[in-house]
């Protein structure tokens, strides 16, 4: 029997250190992550310290983006005018 090959896909959870490669790997910084992902820069911050855990979806994207090798479109940063 011919064991099933393995998806990126399959690994729905990321730690601080895939984190940081697939930042990395897709040429954003903590801030453009955040912008990107839809989460504050702090989360993001948090998510490169371990101190909180990427949503499966936010890992997913971010696998998926590797996987096929596109390029994130980050949103610009909104400048707040009090």
């Amino acid at each position: 029997m011919v064991a099933p090959k393995v998806s990126w896909q399959d690994f729905r959870t990321m730690n601080a250190s895939e984190y940081a490669e697939a930042l990395q790997q897709l040429g954003l910084n903590t801030a453009s992550a955040g912008r990107f992902l839809g989460i504050s820069t702090r989360t993001s911050h948090r998510y490169l310290n371990d101190d909180a855990t990427p949503k499966v979806a936010e890992v997913l994207l971010l696998r998926t983006f590797i996987a096929k090798r596109i390029r994130p479109k980050v949103p610009r940063h909104k400048d707040k005018h009090w």
